[in-house]
């Protein structure tokens, strides 16, 4: 251990973060879900460390502080606490208006995999992602210095196993990390290297994406659906930093020209298909639109989920998730198992398999 490091030397949590995570009935150990509490980060155990964020997505908080709600299933529904906890800190408002996933569509939004497993089971998951996304709104500046301090108590974890530190923060929606600054004091600077013998730039407009990437040990990798171009898209995501993989969406009306246009930019696109556990995974991905056609190779995404270690210009096959109260609007969202042409709104696509 190089000797700058103290691992007994106090790094409290700033004050303005860990009052915010009282108030939400947060700590800096449960914000972030690790490698030891899911299962699809488990199975990459052997790489790397893993931690995840899961707020509520899309227009998921709304319904959850609105009484009139009545979902397929109770974690779908109208959540009593989340109501009282919004109006006690006044974000109610901002709540009700929240989008967590501006880029989804309608069977993505129906089908997300936050309501699969136990988040589909049990409604104190979604109150406590729910919990998350409240104190996100309440104050972002000291929501994000929080996340900063919950990455840099896994860093250590990471560190004694010998392992580097995979941190994947838009785990069920599609906030802009990569445009959310994380001040950080000089004071604050000094004491993070005693403590875990990281350099940290000081200062006040410095994204999340940006601290993360300066972290050696690190590796930042996102799902996204935004376009490939703009302030919030995959290319401004990957300039930030991040390592970024282009989720397809079947049902949306650029389906095709999207997934060739983010193909071409060198990202890889995860692609949802209706197999069934067991079923042999197509070789090949085939995307053409307004007489452009691209091919890729696929891969295997259920895995691992650690797409960082996979390589670019790939579609990482995903077998579509139950999520538990999804109606008919999710099926449009994942691919038919077979190896005929698909119908996309602005062209098609085909799965190919090895003869």
């Amino acid at each position: 251990m190089p000797p700058s490091i103290n691992p007994s030397r106090p790094c409290a949590v700033p004050a303005d973060a860990r009052s915010l995570l009282q108030r939400f009935g947060l700590t800096t150990s449960t914000l972030l879900t690790s490698d030891r509490q899911s299962p699809k980060l488990s199975k990459g155990q052997a790489e790397a460390r893993a931690v995840i964020l899961h707020h509520l997505p899309a227009r998921a908080l709304a319904a959850a502080i609105t009484p009139a709600t009545d979902g397929a299933t109770p974690a779908r529904s109208f959540i009593p606490g989340l109501l009282e906890l919004a109006e006690r800190e006044r974000v109610t408002a901002a709540a009700r208006r929240h989008d967590g996933c501006p880029f989804s569509t309608g069977g993505c939004a129906m089908g997300c995999l936050n309501w699969s497993g136990h988040g589909g089971l049990n409604v104190s998951v979604a109150a406590a992602r729910g919990r998350r996304t409240l104190a996100l709104l309440a104050d972002p500046t000291a929501y994000g210095r929080a996340v900063w301090w919950s990455v840099l108590r896994h860093l250590l974890r990471a560190r004694r196993d010998g392992l580097p530190l995979a941190v994947r923060l838009r785990g069920t929606d599609d906030h802009p990390w990569h445009r959310h600054d994380v001040p950080i004091t000089p004071y604050e600077a000094d004491r993070i290297a005693q403590r875990y013998g990281v350099d940290v730039t000081p200062g006040e407009a410095i994204t999340m994406a940006a601290r993360l990437a300066a972290l050696p040990e690190l590796r930042h990798y996102e799902y996204s659906k935004a376009p490939t171009a703009g302030p919030l898209g995959l290319i401004s995501q990957r300039e930030a930093g991040a390592d970024v993989t282009a989720s397809f969406a079947a049902d949306r009306a650029t389906a095709a020209a999207d997934g060739i246009a983010a193909i071409r930019a060198g990202f890889r696109l995860a692609v949802p298909v209706a197999l069934r556990k067991g079923d042999p995974l197509p070789s090949h991905f085939t995307l053409a639109s307004g007489g452009e056609a691209v091919t890729v190779p696929a891969i295997d995404g259920d895995a691992s989920d650690h797409r960082w270690a996979d390589p670019h210009g790939v579609a990482v096959i995903l077998r579509t998730k139950r999520s538990r109260g999804a109606g008919r609007e999710a099926d449009a969202f994942s691919l038919a198992a077979h190896g005929m042409p698909q119908h996309l709104a602005d062209g098609s696509v085909l799965l190919t398999w090895p003869d």
